[in-house]
């Protein structure tokens, strides 16, 4: 029984040992020009959701799905987001150059409900170019978060976007 026992610790701690040997003699990759392997980014996605399915606080969306709502997330998504997320128009895919890179709304919409998007909004996700928007642009915290809520009303609804919204988000006239 001792050997088996001694057989399976050495065998759960071979893996991290390895792992940490790699980094602190500087074989693993850090630079940012090869894309992530997809165990990888496979990894990372599932510790995000999971971070942020646990964490979020599940509330409703205080900003009703208007017309006018929905216009104004967008605006505010143009003006902070699209640089690196990307809109229906742009000629560049700016958020490529980042790593991991930053996802492109525009090509493929978040599936995420919006207390979800509101709190990585808020939040800011670590180790990545995503600031935390907490009171970004002003010291009031339910200005803030009305954008932030805006935002992720914008956002959680783009693959349905009423007629005059959708006009408007890809550039053509109604």
């Amino acid at each position: 029984m001792r050997k088996v026992a001694t057989g399976w610790l050495l065998g759960i701690l071979t893996l991290p040992i390895l792992g940490l040997g790699m980094a602190w003699l500087g074989l693993l990759p850090s630079h940012a020009t090869a894309p992530p392997p997809a165990w990888e980014k496979a990894i990372a996605q599932m510790a995000l959701e999971r971070y942020v399915a646990r964490h979020a606080q599940r509330v409703a969306n205080p900003v009703a799905a208007t017309d006018e709502n929905l216009l104004a997330g967008m605006q505010v998504f143009k003006d902070a987001c699209a640089g690196c997320h990307g809109d229906p128009g742009a000629t560049s895919d700016y958020g490529a150059s980042f790593y991991p890179n930053v996802p492109q709304f525009a090509k493929h919409p978040p599936r995420l409900p919006d207390y979800q998007l509101f709190w990585i909004i808020r939040n800011g996700i670590r180790y990545s170019g995503m600031s935390a928007w907490d009171r970004q642009w002003d010291k009031n915290q339910a200005t803030s978060d009305d954008r932030i809520w805006k935002v992720a009303l914008f956002l959680s609804r783009l693959d349905t976007l009423p007629p005059a919204v959708d006009a408007a988000w890809r550039g053509k006239q109604p």
